[in-house]
This record gives structure tokens, sequence and C-alpha cells, in this order.
């Protein structure tokens, strides 16, 4: 056999690889999804001859790798160790310190912030690093959270920006004040499907119908209205106000069955980015928060300067410049920012007394006389801890209801008994 005819041990192993990527393909073709075609693979042995199997996860690897850089791709080592070479002693024994000082934090989010800060000199690549954390046990695998947000739904994109909503909640982290009190938080997010772009997001001490209005009346004041606004059936979300806001706004409310969460795994997954590249990084000692408003205040810088303007590998682009790209269909409000608060008013029927009065929140109204016996229309902001109750009738308006004084009431009547 001439030198030419021979082949390589990473040849060999390319073509093993190739094999198996080749029927993944062929399976496709006859129709079968990528995982069903994946699955198929791993139950088989690769070559026949050796009755070597390998996992879903490699196969899916290998099957990236050769449509991003056709055989080629497959001749690298997969899973190959780590020179030792490319890593001095000094910084071997520093990323293990790292890595066990703070394992909750992922390595590609550690990865960024030793090179933003220059913590250490002639750092290598990210793959090297994973490598040799790997082989001590130091790596933090991710996938299978990852994994867990996939469902059984067919995957789908808005056509344009601001067509159509995802919004949720999520546990936030733990604070503790300056007086040594703990501070529960919880995360509310509102992203635009067609871009991902984060609408708004802020933590809120709780997870209620008042802090989702608070981050939709946000977000509506930075990036516009969307047509719809997809939920799950918590609280916050059915409830008969939130009912009312949205289609004050002219807004489509979704929500999906039950049992069913999967079906807005993009919240899910920039919940998840959220938690991975900017929670995990309040643990270390210069970055921790004991308010609220500094959560808040980190939490936009972070969106900003990273989430909004790094390449979202779903859509190939970043989410600021995708969402730009289509803002010819967004939707404005030309409405001050008090006229605005009004549309997030909840609104109640009463009809009004012979005394020209009607209860509300408890306690007793008045209206204008002219309207007694008459059904009238009261909104309000019910958030606040005296509200002002606006007063409609056939939608128009008829002044504010005033509390009752029952003490001045009696004296004027007993006024007019005195004339009688």
């Amino acid at each position: 056999m001439s030198d030419q005819d021979r082949i390589t041990p990473q040849e060999q192993s390319a073509l093993i690889r190739y094999s198996a990527v080749s029927h993944i393909q062929h399976q496709q073709s006859l129709g079968h999804t990528l995982i069903e075609a994946i699955r198929d693979a791993a139950s088989r042995p690769w070559p026949d001859t050796t009755g070597t199997h390998f996992a879903a996860r490699t196969l899916e690897d290998w099957w990236y790798a050769y449509q991003k850089g056709g055989f080629k791709a497959l001749t690298k080592t997969a899973r190959g160790k780590v020179n030792k070479r490319s890593l001095t002693k000094e910084q071997q024994d520093w990323l293990i310190e790292q890595r066990q000082a703070h394992p909750e934090i992922p390595v590609k989010v550690a990865y960024r912030r030793w090179v933003e800060h220059d913590q250490i000199e002639n750092l290598p690549s990210l793959t090297t690093i994973y490598r040799f954390l790997r082989d001590r046990g130091l790596h933090r695998q991710s996938r299978a959270q990852l994994d867990a947000l996939h469902g059984p739904g067919k995957a789908f994109e808005a056509p344009f920006p601001n067509d159509l909503w995802m919004t949720d909640f999520s546990p936030g982290p733990k604070l503790t004040s300056p007086q040594g009190h703990t501070i529960t938080t919880h995360l509310a997010i509102l992203i635009d499907d067609h871009s991902r772009l984060i609408t708004y997001a802020a933590y809120y001490p709780s997870e209620n119908t008042q802090s989702f209005h608070h981050a939709l009346k946000q977000a509506i004041l930075r990036r516009g209205v969307p047509h719809k606004l997809y939920a799950d059936n918590g609280a916050p979300f059915v409830s008969k106000h939130t009912h009312i806001v949205c289609a004050n706004l002219g807004i489509r409310l979704l929500h999906h069955k039950p049992y069913h969460a999967w079906s807005k795994g993009k919240a899910e997954r920039v919940i998840y980015s959220i938690q991975l590249g900017f929670e995990t990084i309040l643990n270390l000692p210069e970055e921790r928060v004991h308010s609220l408003e500094d959560l808040n205040a980190k939490l936009s810088l972070w969106i900003q300067r990273e989430y909004h303007t790094r390449t979202h590998s779903g859509i190939g682009t970043s989410p600021q410049a995708r969402f730009q790209d289509g803002s010819e269909h967004l939707r404005q409000l030309e409405l001050s920012h008090q006229a605005l608060d009004k549309l997030f008013y909840t609104r109640i029927e009463r009809t009004v007394r012979k005394n020209g009065t009607v209860r509300v929140l408890n306690q007793l109204y008045e209206v204008p006389l002219s309207l007694r016996g008459r059904r009238i229309e009261l909104r309000y902001d019910p958030f606040q801890s005296d509200p002002i109750l606006e007063v409609y009738h056939k939608g128009h308006y008829q002044g504010a209801a005033h509390l009752v004084n029952l003490h001045l009431n009696s004296e004027y009547d007993g006024q007019n008994y005195e004339r009688h």
C-alpha cells in the first residue's frame, strides 16, 4: 500500500463518525426529525464490526460539526484530553482555585469575566479550559438543564417585532439588607418573540398583579404595544383586572394550556440565561447587592451591555439589531404617562342608590345626584391606598366620586328638617 493510500488514525475515526452522520441524514430524508434520527443512530453499533455505540449527545455534536465544517470538522478529536503544555502550572492552580471558590458560575460566564478584567495573563481558549476542568471534575454540566426546557411542540416565531410578547415570573436571588433582613425577590420578565429582546425585566418583592402591571407598563413605555401577550395561568395573568388592562390597550391576551409550560420555552430560556449569566455573578463578593434598587440597576446594565448586544444563536444576530430591523411594525400609543396610567385602572359597575351613593371597597361614595337609579362605571387604581374614583355614564366622564361624610350630612339634613 502506498503512502497516499494510508489513512491516519484521526481520519479512520472521522470515517466512522461520517458513517453515523450519513445515517442521520438518511433518516431525515425519510421524514424523521433530527432527534428521532439521532436516537436511531445511538441504538446502532459504529462500525458494525466493533459493536461500539455512541451516546446521542456525541452524535449530535458530530452532526452539527459536519454541518458547519464538513468532513474536515470530523477529523478533530471530539473529546480529547487537554494538552497540559497549553496551561502553565500557575494557570492550572489558579483555574482550580476559581472553580472551587465559585462552582455555581458557568465556565463560559466566568471565562468572559476573566478576560474582561484581565485577571490572569495569557489565558488560553475557552475550549482548552473546558477540557482541563472536565478532566478534573470541575466542569459544570448544564446541557441537562437546557434539555428539560424542551417539549413536544412545534417551533414557531412571530413574524415581526411586537407581534407577540411572552411574560413570566421566576424566583430571584435572596438579598440581605445592611440591617441583616432577608429580602425575597421575584423576577418579572417580558420578551419579544421575534427578536428575543427583553422589553422589560425587573425584580419585585412579590409575584402579584401589581408587579406584573408595573412591568407591562414599563415595557410599553420603552418598546411600544404588543399585538398579543402570551402567559401561563398564574394569578397575575388571569385576573379580571389584567383582562381589562389588555382590552384597554388593544392587546390579545393568550394563555397556554395547563401542563404545557414548554410552549413558552423561549421565556424560560431567557430566564435561564439571566440566572446563569447575571444572578450567578452576584455570588462574587465585589458584585453583591443589598437592595432591590441596586439589583435592578445591575440587571438593567447587564441586559443592555450583555444580552441585547450579543449574537443570539436562534436568530443569527443580536436581539437589539433584529428588533430595530423591524421597527416599522411597532405600534406606539400617542398618550401621556398619566393617560397611560389610566388605561391600567380597574373598572367596576354599580347602580346609584336613591340617595346618590354607591358602595365601593367597603366604603360609601357620593356621585352626582343626576345619576340616581342609573348604572355607572367607576374607574380607579386598585393599588393606591386611597384611590380616586372616576365616574362614567355611557362612556362619558361625570366627575369624581367622594367619600360620604356622615357627620356633615347629618347636620345638613338637620338644617333642612328645621326649615320644614
